[in-house]
């Protein structure tokens, strides 16, 4: 087990020779922007003025792998102080390079002076990730670095090289109206009474978990950063930097929340079962370590997978046959609770892209049962292994479209799929709720709509609490209020927020004031099927009730044998 240590430095013994600070390429690059480099100053120069003079400031933690016998230090989370801090002190120092007191003192923390009594050459403290070494070396850790900033165009620069520039510029403004000696001072506060607390060990598994459990200032490191480091870093050198770029337009094309989603996704086609241990170490040992190479992993594992996610979150399927009903059943699996079924999804687009006939069939099958483990309530552990169970059948070469595969529902979970829909629906939660009435409206409509940038609220036609002297009294007793108020046979989408007084408008005068459209039509078809109704009985809303879940029943191949009887007294 790899050893941890903690220690807590003041700056002087931070950027000294017992560290030679490395920024790995796998790190996101320098992200701090000039607020936050201002407000550290601020923050710093505050404390300094109003404090005891005897008071330390504390900067945070950083995160580091070092072994013993080395000063060599990868630094696994701190990036953004370091940088940052450095930048800082090349700032005081160029400020006060001509400074008869000050000129001087403070270069050594920026840089290694080189001492040829221990062998040690001049280099820099602090080195960046490759893309932008040498630009901080030249105009940030190189004395007089700083002023020649000036000459730069900043719009020819972007992302850490421009962050670098702007802190650099908003530090030297800030500095510059300032006298010498109350900046020197200010200099001598940061690197002696400015702490820093580093934990330190000696590989990436152990520093990954140390981060998870630290709250800090800094930027995230993911799981994915971790395994960039160790698969990239196994790849020959001429290769590296071509698969690092593969690596960055894969996270760039995914986005940095998905990007790290994929790892979990594929951990899950590899493993099949719920995590034991963590996406980093179960990643590990089920996907990287069974990989002949870096390289083959990149290429044939997390190259394909990342086009499949692609399609999945854009819904962008292509093909010259079904790619609409591929997409629109994509568009469906999005709407459920959970997003257990994408691993599952991104397998069967991986193995049918080209036989869109059996790519559609099998999304049919997995949005069915992605939409019944939905409505009947299955928790997270049986609800994976099902899914698992899904990737096995998938591996071993069955036949996931005959009856009685992981993919279809049997008798019992057609059943209770049915009695669920035909229970109380809007006493379920809101997610879900919606959901069956989304679902319910796009089996009435003729063509394939999308709901995600379309107002929706669910009303009840009968309303919850009538009058006391409306009609719905008459028509309706209280024991069958209760009992229908709440089913789907009652219930309609609006593309308008809800009235409360409206909602309680007797049938006629509700239906031509509420639930029509300004045009006159309502924009669901399921609402447009109530303004087809003269009345609102009992017994509309029960033959209602009996069609909707005939409709349910036939277009996700429900039929169980059962009568509506049947399910009335289940």
């Amino acid at each position: 087990m790899s050893s941890i240590k903690g220690a807590e430095l003041k700056l002087h013994k931070v950027f000294s020779s017992d560290f030679q600070f490395e920024i790995p390429d796998y790190q996101r690059p320098y992200s701090w922007q000039a607020e936050h480099a201002e407000e550290l100053l601020d923050d710093l120069w505050t404390f300094r003025e109003q404090e005891d003079k005897s008071e330390e400031y504390f900067l945070g933690s950083v995160v580091l792998i070092k072994s013993d016998q080395s000063n060599q230090t990868d630094v696994v989370d701190g990036q953004q102080r370091l940088t940052t801090l450095t930048i800082l002190l090349a700032a005081i120092r160029d400020r006060l390079k001509s400074h008869t007191k000050w000129g001087g003192a403070f270069d050594k923390y920026i840089m290694e002076p080189g001492d040829i009594t221990l062998d040690l050459s001049p280099k820099p403290r602090l080195f960046l990730r490759k893309k932008d070494l040498s630009f901080f070396e030249k105009y940030i850790q190189s004395p007089g670095g700083i002023e020649e900033l000036a000459n730069l165009d900043a719009s020819r620069y972007k992302d850490s090289k421009l962050n670098i520039i702007n802190n650099a510029r908003a530090f030297q403004n800030r500095l510059a109206d300032i006298d010498d000696e109350l900046v020197g001072q200010f200099g001598q506060f940061v690197v002696q009474k400015c702490l820093l607390v580093l934990v330190t060990t000696e590989n990436f598994k152990s520093a990954y978990r140390i981060f998870s459990v630290m709250n800090d200032r800094g930027l995230e490191l993911a799981p994915s950063d971790i395994l960039k480091a160790n698969i990239v870093s196994s790849i020959g050198e001429h290769e590296r930097e071509g698969y690092t770029e593969l690596w960055e337009d894969m996270e760039e094309r995914l986005g940095r929340d998905n990007f790290n989603d994929l790892f979990a996704h594929v951990r899950m086609i590899f493993r099949k079962e719920k995590y034991r241990r963590s996406v980093l170490d179960e990643f590990t040992d089920y996907v990287v370590k069974p990989s002949v190479s870096g390289k083959k992993l990149l290429d044939d594992v997390l190259l394909p997978y990342t086009d499949t996610l692609e399609v999945i979150m854009t819904r962008s399927f292509k093909s010259e046959e079904n790619a609409n009903r591929v997409n629109e059943l994509i568009e469906w699996l999005h709407y459920l609770n959970n997003s257990d079924w994408i691993p599952v999804a991104m397998e069967l687009i991986r193995r049918f892209d080209t036989d869109t006939d059996k790519l559609r069939a099998h999304l049919e099958k997995l949005e069915r049962l992605g939409a019944s483990l939905f409505i009947r309530g299955v928790y997270a552990t049986p609800r994976i292994n099902r899914f698992g169970d899904v990737l096995h059948e998938l591996e071993e070469g069955k036949d996931l479209l005959v009856e009685g595969s992981a993919l279809d529902l049997d008798h019992n979970e057609r059943r209770d799929t049915l009695y669920w829909l035909n229970s109380h629906v809007y006493r379920y939660s809101g997610r879900l709720r919606l959901y069956i009435m989304m679902r319910l409206d796009a089996f009435m409509s003729d063509q394939y709509v999308s709901y995600r940038e379309r107002t929706k609220t669910i009303e009840h036609v009968l309303p919850q609490n009538p009058a006391t002297q409306s009609q719905w009294r008459k028509d309706w007793s209280d024991e069958q209020r209760e009992d229908w108020v709440d089913r789907i046979g009652n219930l309609l989408l609006l593309s308008r927020k809800k009235n409360s007084e409206a909602s309680n408008y007797d049938f006629l005068q509700k239906k031509d004031r509420y639930f029509r459209s300004r045009t006159g039509v309502s924009n669901y078809a399921i609402s447009t099927d109530v303004l087809n109704h003269s009345d609102w009985k009992p017994v509309t809303v029960k033959t209602r009730q009996k069609f909707l879940i005939n409709l349910f029943a036939e277009k996700w191949a429900l039929k169980t044998g059962l009568t509506w009887d049947d399910l009335e007294i289940l």
